[in-house]
Protein backbone atom coordinates (compact mmCIF):
# COMPACT_ATOMS: atom_id res chain seq x y z
CA UNK A 1 0.00 0.00 0.00
CA UNK A 2 1.31 3.40 -1.03
CA UNK A 3 1.76 6.03 2.02
CA UNK A 4 1.55 9.57 2.34
CA UNK A 5 2.82 12.25 5.10
CA UNK A 6 0.56 15.08 6.31
CA UNK A 7 2.57 17.34 8.96
CA UNK A 8 1.33 20.10 11.03
CA UNK A 9 4.42 22.57 11.38
CA UNK A 10 2.73 25.49 13.46
CA UNK A 11 1.29 23.53 16.30
CA UNK A 12 2.05 23.82 20.06
CA UNK A 13 4.67 26.78 18.93
CA UNK A 14 3.28 29.02 21.97
CA UNK A 15 5.14 26.10 24.65
CA UNK A 16 7.92 27.87 22.82
CA UNK A 17 7.76 31.45 22.07
CA UNK A 18 11.15 32.09 22.58
CA UNK A 19 12.59 30.31 19.82
CA UNK A 20 9.26 30.40 17.66
CA UNK A 21 8.75 34.30 17.45
CA UNK A 22 10.33 34.25 13.82
CA UNK A 23 10.29 30.61 13.16
CA UNK A 24 7.56 27.78 13.12
CA UNK A 25 8.13 24.83 15.16
CA UNK A 26 9.01 22.61 12.84
CA UNK A 27 12.13 24.55 11.69
CA UNK A 28 13.47 25.21 15.27
CA UNK A 29 17.08 24.19 15.26
CA UNK A 30 17.92 20.78 16.82
CA UNK A 31 21.53 19.18 17.36
CA UNK A 32 24.21 21.25 15.88
CA UNK A 33 22.83 21.27 11.83
CA UNK A 34 19.43 19.78 12.05
CA UNK A 35 16.29 21.33 12.04
CA UNK A 36 12.93 19.10 14.13
CA UNK A 37 11.28 18.22 10.55
CA UNK A 38 14.57 16.98 9.52
CA UNK A 39 14.01 13.87 11.81
CA UNK A 40 10.35 13.51 10.77
CA UNK A 41 10.77 13.73 6.71
CA UNK A 42 13.87 11.14 7.22
CA UNK A 43 10.82 8.88 9.21
CA UNK A 44 8.97 9.56 6.26
CA UNK A 45 10.98 8.54 3.27
CA UNK A 46 12.38 5.75 5.32
CA UNK A 47 8.99 4.35 5.28
CA UNK A 48 8.75 5.10 1.13
CA UNK A 49 6.56 7.90 1.81
CA UNK A 50 6.43 9.89 -1.63
CA UNK A 51 3.89 12.83 -0.72
CA UNK A 52 4.09 14.87 2.13
CA UNK A 53 1.75 18.10 2.39
CA UNK A 54 3.52 20.63 5.07
CA UNK A 55 0.59 22.89 6.29
CA UNK A 56 1.49 25.99 7.62
CA UNK A 57 0.31 28.86 9.42
CA UNK A 58 2.50 31.69 9.84
CA UNK A 59 6.43 32.54 10.21
CA UNK A 60 6.97 29.87 7.85
CA UNK A 61 9.74 31.06 5.64
CA UNK A 62 12.25 29.66 7.75
CA UNK A 63 10.84 26.39 6.86
CA UNK A 64 10.44 26.72 3.31
CA UNK A 65 13.75 27.89 2.92
CA UNK A 66 15.30 25.24 4.89
CA UNK A 67 12.78 22.21 3.05
CA UNK A 68 12.89 23.68 -0.30
CA UNK A 69 11.71 21.54 -3.03
CA UNK A 70 12.98 18.89 -0.86
CA UNK A 71 16.01 17.11 -2.71
CA UNK A 72 17.94 16.70 0.46
CA UNK A 73 15.25 14.19 1.52
CA UNK A 74 14.59 12.72 -2.04
CA UNK A 75 11.27 14.84 -1.91
CA UNK A 76 11.92 16.71 -5.49
CA UNK A 77 9.35 14.80 -7.86
CA UNK A 78 7.37 15.20 -10.67
CA UNK A 79 4.69 13.65 -8.82
CA UNK A 80 4.06 13.79 -5.11
CA UNK A 81 7.08 15.01 -3.21
CA UNK A 82 6.86 18.19 -0.59
CA UNK A 83 3.99 19.92 -0.99
CA UNK A 84 3.48 23.55 1.16
CA UNK A 85 -0.04 24.15 2.60
CA UNK A 86 -0.42 27.77 3.73
CA UNK A 87 -3.42 29.19 5.27
CA UNK A 88 -6.05 30.27 3.05
CA UNK A 89 -5.99 27.54 0.74
CA UNK A 90 -9.35 25.75 1.63
CA UNK A 91 -12.77 27.18 1.14
CA UNK A 92 -12.31 29.63 4.00
CA UNK A 93 -11.11 33.24 4.35
CA UNK A 94 -10.35 33.01 7.98
CA UNK A 95 -7.37 31.29 9.41
CA UNK A 96 -7.49 28.45 11.23
CA UNK A 97 -7.48 28.36 14.69
CA UNK A 98 -6.83 24.67 15.73
CA UNK A 99 -5.52 21.18 14.12
CA UNK A 100 -9.26 20.34 13.30
CA UNK A 101 -9.63 23.36 11.52
CA UNK A 102 -6.41 22.86 9.78
CA UNK A 103 -7.25 19.07 8.67
CA UNK A 104 -10.44 20.63 7.22
CA UNK A 105 -8.74 23.07 5.15
CA UNK A 106 -6.52 20.72 2.99
CA UNK A 107 -9.41 17.93 2.84
CA UNK A 108 -8.68 19.29 -1.18
CA UNK A 109 -5.43 18.49 -0.85
CA UNK A 110 -6.24 15.06 0.95
CA UNK A 111 -9.09 14.13 -2.05
CA UNK A 112 -6.37 14.95 -4.67
CA UNK A 113 -3.92 12.36 -3.40
CA UNK A 114 -3.88 8.71 -4.77
CA UNK A 115 -2.09 6.84 -1.64
CA UNK A 116 -4.02 4.24 0.41
CA UNK A 117 -2.73 5.12 3.98
CA UNK A 118 -1.99 8.54 5.84
CA UNK A 119 0.80 9.30 8.31
CA UNK A 120 -0.34 12.73 10.06
CA UNK A 121 1.72 13.78 12.58
CA UNK A 122 3.05 17.27 14.25
CA UNK A 123 6.79 18.35 14.37
CA UNK A 124 7.35 19.58 17.84
CA UNK A 125 9.62 16.72 18.92
CA UNK A 126 13.14 14.98 17.84
CA UNK A 127 13.18 10.95 17.42
CA UNK A 128 13.98 8.68 15.05
CA UNK A 129 12.08 5.61 14.80
CA UNK A 130 11.63 2.79 12.10
CA UNK A 131 7.45 3.72 11.07
CA UNK A 132 7.12 0.83 8.53
CA UNK A 133 6.90 -1.12 11.93
CA UNK A 134 3.60 0.93 12.78
CA UNK A 135 2.51 0.66 9.63
CA UNK A 136 2.68 -3.34 9.16
CA UNK A 137 0.95 -2.80 12.95
CA UNK A 138 -1.91 -1.26 11.80
CA UNK A 139 -2.62 -3.07 8.71
CA UNK A 140 -2.29 -6.57 10.70
CA UNK A 141 -4.85 -5.12 13.37
CA UNK A 142 -7.37 -3.76 10.37
CA UNK A 143 -7.55 -0.79 12.55
CA UNK A 144 -9.20 2.44 11.49
CA UNK A 145 -6.51 4.55 13.14
CA UNK A 146 -3.70 4.03 14.76
CA UNK A 147 -2.41 6.26 17.61
CA UNK A 148 1.49 6.90 18.30
CA UNK A 149 2.13 6.46 21.28
CA UNK A 150 5.49 5.99 24.09
CA UNK A 151 6.09 5.19 27.74
CA UNK A 152 6.35 8.09 30.27
CA UNK A 153 10.02 7.87 31.50
CA UNK A 154 10.07 7.66 34.77
CA UNK A 155 11.66 11.33 35.34
CA UNK A 156 9.55 13.00 32.64
CA UNK A 157 7.22 15.43 34.99
CA UNK A 158 6.29 17.48 32.30
CA UNK A 159 3.10 16.74 31.00
CA UNK A 160 0.45 19.71 31.05
CA UNK A 161 0.15 19.73 27.68
CA UNK A 162 -0.24 16.26 26.90
CA UNK A 163 -2.28 13.48 26.12
CA UNK A 164 -2.64 9.84 27.81
CA UNK A 165 -4.04 6.65 26.28
CA UNK A 166 -5.71 4.02 28.31
CA UNK A 167 -5.61 0.77 26.02
CA UNK A 168 -6.50 -3.02 26.92
CA UNK A 169 -3.98 -6.44 26.51
CA UNK A 170 -4.19 -6.35 22.88
CA UNK A 171 -3.24 -2.54 22.84
CA UNK A 172 -6.40 -1.61 21.62
CA UNK A 173 -7.71 2.11 22.62
CA UNK A 174 -10.36 2.60 25.26
CA UNK A 175 -10.17 5.92 25.95
CA UNK A 176 -8.06 9.45 26.08
CA UNK A 177 -7.66 11.72 28.53
CA UNK A 178 -5.16 15.00 29.36
CA UNK A 179 -1.90 13.60 31.02
CA UNK A 180 -2.48 15.85 33.95
CA UNK A 181 -6.13 14.59 34.65
CA UNK A 182 -5.06 10.56 33.79
CA UNK A 183 -3.46 8.90 37.02
CA UNK A 184 -1.01 6.48 36.47
CA UNK A 185 -1.47 6.88 32.86
CA UNK A 186 1.51 6.08 31.11
CA UNK A 187 1.17 5.91 27.71
CA UNK A 188 1.59 9.26 26.14
CA UNK A 189 0.54 10.48 22.66
CA UNK A 190 3.20 11.87 20.25
CA UNK A 191 0.59 13.46 18.13
CA UNK A 192 1.31 11.12 14.99
CA UNK A 193 -1.46 8.74 13.63
CA UNK A 194 -2.11 6.17 10.79
CA UNK A 195 -5.00 5.94 8.66
CA UNK A 196 -6.67 5.25 5.66
CA UNK A 197 -6.81 8.07 3.68
CA UNK A 198 -10.83 8.04 2.69
CA UNK A 199 -11.70 7.04 6.13
CA UNK A 200 -9.76 9.82 7.33
CA UNK A 201 -11.97 12.17 4.88
CA UNK A 202 -15.05 10.80 5.30
CA UNK A 203 -14.39 11.03 8.82
CA UNK A 204 -13.34 14.54 9.24
CA UNK A 205 -16.50 15.26 6.81
CA UNK A 206 -19.20 13.57 9.27
CA UNK A 207 -17.67 15.54 12.20
CA UNK A 208 -17.25 18.57 10.50
CA UNK A 209 -21.06 18.16 9.51
CA UNK A 210 -21.88 17.39 13.27
CA UNK A 211 -20.71 20.58 14.73
CA UNK A 212 -17.53 19.28 16.40
CA UNK A 213 -15.09 21.90 17.25
CA UNK A 214 -11.57 20.14 18.59
CA UNK A 215 -9.88 17.41 16.95
CA UNK A 216 -8.18 16.08 20.48
CA UNK A 217 -11.37 17.00 22.56
CA UNK A 218 -13.85 15.72 19.94
CA UNK A 219 -13.29 13.92 17.01
CA UNK A 220 -10.73 11.70 18.78
CA UNK A 221 -13.16 10.37 21.28
CA UNK A 222 -15.90 10.24 19.18
CA UNK A 223 -13.70 7.66 16.74
CA UNK A 224 -12.71 5.79 20.00
CA UNK A 225 -16.32 4.97 20.68
CA UNK A 226 -17.47 4.33 17.20
CA UNK A 227 -14.44 2.76 15.33
CA UNK A 228 -11.26 0.70 15.73
CA UNK A 229 -8.56 2.56 16.99
CA UNK A 230 -5.49 1.02 18.00
CA UNK A 231 -2.17 1.98 19.50
CA UNK A 232 1.51 1.44 18.25
CA UNK A 233 4.20 2.11 21.21
CA UNK A 234 7.72 3.45 19.83
CA UNK A 235 10.76 3.60 21.83
CA UNK A 236 14.23 5.08 22.13
CA UNK A 237 14.93 8.71 22.67
CA UNK A 238 12.02 10.71 22.23
CA UNK A 239 12.70 14.73 22.19
CA UNK A 240 9.09 16.57 22.73
CA UNK A 241 10.03 20.25 22.73
CA UNK A 242 7.28 21.08 25.56
CA UNK A 243 9.47 24.18 27.20
CA UNK A 244 12.64 26.20 26.46
CA UNK A 245 13.66 24.01 29.12
CA UNK A 246 13.09 20.96 28.12
CA UNK A 247 14.58 22.12 24.91
CA UNK A 248 17.80 22.33 26.38
CA UNK A 249 17.41 19.60 28.49
CA UNK A 250 16.81 17.15 24.94
CA UNK A 251 19.57 18.80 23.64
CA UNK A 252 22.33 18.63 26.46
CA UNK A 253 21.36 14.34 26.75
CA UNK A 254 22.37 14.10 22.74
CA UNK A 255 25.92 14.63 24.22
CA UNK A 256 25.77 11.17 25.57
CA UNK A 257 26.76 8.48 22.87
CA UNK A 258 23.79 6.12 23.19
CA UNK A 259 21.51 8.80 23.11
CA UNK A 260 22.89 10.54 20.29
CA UNK A 261 23.20 6.90 18.45
CA UNK A 262 19.55 6.32 19.19
CA UNK A 263 18.45 9.54 17.31
CA UNK A 264 20.88 9.12 14.13
CA UNK A 265 21.39 5.18 14.35
CA UNK A 266 17.98 4.24 13.89
CA UNK A 267 17.11 5.96 10.55
CA UNK A 268 19.79 7.99 8.73
CA UNK A 269 18.80 11.98 9.12
CA UNK A 270 19.23 14.08 6.21
CA UNK A 271 18.99 18.22 6.14
CA UNK A 272 19.35 21.01 4.07
CA UNK A 273 23.36 20.57 2.59
CA UNK A 274 26.04 23.60 2.87
CA UNK A 275 29.06 23.74 1.75
CA UNK A 276 30.28 25.41 4.85
CA UNK A 277 34.29 25.41 5.23
CA UNK A 278 35.54 22.33 8.06
CA UNK A 279 35.50 23.50 11.82
CA UNK A 280 38.77 25.50 12.73
CA UNK A 281 40.09 25.20 15.98
CA UNK A 282 42.74 26.92 17.04
CA UNK A 283 45.83 26.24 18.85
CA UNK A 284 44.96 27.29 22.18
CA UNK A 285 41.42 25.71 21.57
CA UNK A 286 40.29 23.55 24.26
CA UNK A 287 36.99 21.82 23.53
CA UNK A 288 35.51 18.61 25.70
CA UNK A 289 32.51 16.92 25.46
CA UNK A 290 30.51 18.60 22.76
CA UNK A 291 29.04 19.14 19.24
CA UNK A 292 30.68 21.18 16.85
CA UNK A 293 29.22 21.96 13.51
CA UNK A 294 31.06 22.28 9.93
CA UNK A 295 32.24 26.56 9.74
CA UNK A 296 32.92 26.95 13.59
CA UNK A 297 35.79 28.86 14.38
CA UNK A 298 37.29 28.22 18.12
CA UNK A 299 39.78 30.24 19.96
CA UNK A 300 38.53 29.69 23.47
CA UNK A 301 36.67 26.42 25.63
CA UNK A 302 33.93 24.34 24.89
CA UNK A 303 32.53 22.21 27.55
CA UNK A 304 29.40 20.32 27.28
CA UNK A 305 28.16 22.47 24.51
CA UNK A 306 26.09 22.26 21.27
CA UNK A 307 27.64 24.90 18.40
CA UNK A 308 25.53 25.08 15.09
CA UNK A 309 27.10 26.07 11.93
CA UNK A 310 29.65 29.12 11.61
CA UNK A 311 29.73 29.94 15.50
CA UNK A 312 32.71 31.94 16.48
CA UNK A 313 34.35 31.41 20.05
CA UNK A 314 36.89 34.45 21.04
CA UNK A 315 40.81 33.99 22.48
CA UNK A 316 40.19 32.89 26.25
CA UNK A 317 36.11 32.42 26.08
CA UNK A 318 34.53 30.06 28.18
CA UNK A 319 31.49 28.41 26.80
CA UNK A 320 29.71 25.53 29.13
CA UNK A 321 26.25 23.73 29.02
CA UNK A 322 25.17 26.45 26.40
CA UNK A 323 23.39 25.97 22.80
CA UNK A 324 24.66 28.67 20.22
CA UNK A 325 22.59 28.50 17.17
CA UNK A 326 24.52 29.78 13.32
CA UNK A 327 27.01 32.13 13.23
CA UNK A 328 26.95 33.41 17.08
CA UNK A 329 29.86 35.52 17.98
CA UNK A 330 31.03 35.14 21.26
CA UNK A 331 33.98 37.77 21.98
CA UNK A 332 37.27 37.29 23.76
CA UNK A 333 37.24 36.39 27.42
CA UNK A 334 33.48 36.20 27.60
CA UNK A 335 31.77 33.69 29.64
CA UNK A 336 28.80 31.51 29.38
CA UNK A 337 26.94 29.03 31.36
CA UNK A 338 23.70 27.46 30.34
CA UNK A 339 22.83 30.05 27.44
CA UNK A 340 20.90 29.29 24.52
CA UNK A 341 21.82 32.04 21.74
CA UNK A 342 19.89 32.26 18.86
CA UNK A 343 20.96 32.75 15.08
CA UNK A 344 23.57 36.24 14.07
CA UNK A 345 23.47 37.39 18.07
CA UNK A 346 26.60 38.99 18.80
CA UNK A 347 28.21 39.13 22.40
CA UNK A 348 30.78 41.48 22.92
CA UNK A 349 34.22 40.80 24.90
CA UNK A 350 34.27 40.12 28.69
CA UNK A 351 30.80 39.70 29.18
CA UNK A 352 29.41 37.10 31.61
CA UNK A 353 25.70 35.58 31.28
CA UNK A 354 24.78 32.13 32.82
CA UNK A 355 21.62 30.67 33.71
CA UNK A 356 20.13 27.52 35.03
CA UNK A 357 19.28 23.85 33.61
CA UNK A 358 15.66 24.95 34.79
CA UNK A 359 15.72 28.52 33.34
CA UNK A 360 18.36 28.49 30.41
CA UNK A 361 19.56 32.22 29.53
CA UNK A 362 18.08 32.60 26.34
CA UNK A 363 19.37 35.45 23.83
CA UNK A 364 16.53 36.51 20.87
CA UNK A 365 17.97 36.57 17.39
CA UNK A 366 20.25 38.94 15.76
CA UNK A 367 20.86 40.47 19.57
CA UNK A 368 23.95 42.30 20.39
CA UNK A 369 24.75 42.15 23.79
Amino acid sequence: MRTMGLIFSSINERNVPELTEARSIASVPFGGRYRLIDFLLSDMVAASVSTVGIITKYNFQSLMDHVGSGKHWDLARKNGGIVFLPPYGGDTRMLYASRFEAIKSVLKFLKSCTEDIVIMSDCDYAASFDINKAIDFFIEKKSDVTLIYREKAPDDDEVKHRTAILTDKDNNVLGIKPADKADGANKLLTSMLIARREFLIKQIERCSMAGMKSFSGDVMPYLVREHKVSAYCVDGFFASIESLAAYFRYSMAILDKPVRDSLFRTVEVYTKVRDSAPCHICGDAKISRSVIADGCVIEGTVENSILFRGVHIGKNAVVKNSILFQNADVGDRTSLDCVIADKEVIIRAGKTLSGCKERPYFIPKDTAL
